[in-house]
């Protein structure tokens, strides 16, 4: 099983997998959207890999970080959770994100993602609430950041996701936000303090 992958960029399979020669041996790796996007041809890479073995298929998906590694293979084991859907959760969120969400029950989160409802959030977040605790081991608290609290809960924090929303913000950069507003504002004043944090 490849674990680690270092090699240069010999061409795309598409917008879904790079090849990768390593070795005198070209690898086809899947990845998130924005790794196979922003690599070029000739691009030194170091990818952390997951080798997934199916019936009719053996597939090596790679990462640029460990964490990003850890949280594909951690989702890919949810029932209903394939790698398709693993890629885009990975590609959407970090992995304090879903960290935080687990540790919350805060299905809104994953909710933002397409193709996920709240009842498949809510089942997402019951069975990695046993895998956290070894995600955090197996990279490590300095890997993985200080898992930032949002404290904007309830209505607040609806009206003020909504509101971002419509105006085009991407999720990530909507929970950035929603992280560093202080407690206790009202909608008005915790969407004017959102948009002061995205605009500095």
């Amino acid at each position: 099983m490849i674990a680690l992958l270092r090699g240069r960029v010999r061409g795309k399979s598409g917008s879904k997998a790079l090849i990768v020669e390593a070795g005198a041996v070209g690898y086809l790796v899947g990845g998130p959207p924005e790794l196979i996007v922003s690599s070029q041809v000739g691009d030194e890479l170091e990818l952390w890999c997951v080798t997934v073995v199916r019936e009719d298929s053996h597939s090596l998906y790679g990462f640029a970080s460990l964490g990003e590694r850890n949280l594909f293979e951690a989702l890919i084991g949810v029932r209903l959770i394939g790698p398709a859907l693993a890629l885009q959760m990975v590609s959407t969120l970090r992995v304090e994100d879903l960290i935080e969400a687990v540790e919350t029950k805060e299905t809104a989160m994953l909710s933002t993602i397409p193709g996920i409802g709240d009842k498949t959030a809510a089942k997402i977040l019951f069975e990695l609430s046993s895998k956290i605790a070894g995600i955090r081991s197996a990279i490590g608290e300095e890997a993985i950041g200080i898992t930032r609290r949002i404290n904007v809960s309830g209505s607040t924090r609806r009206d003020v996701e909504s509101a971002l929303t419509a105006l085009g913000l991407e999720a990530k950069e909507i929970r950035r936000a929603l992280a560093l507003i202080p407690e206790g504002l009202d909608t008005e004043a915790a969407l004017r303090t959102a948009l002061g944090e995205l605009s500095s």
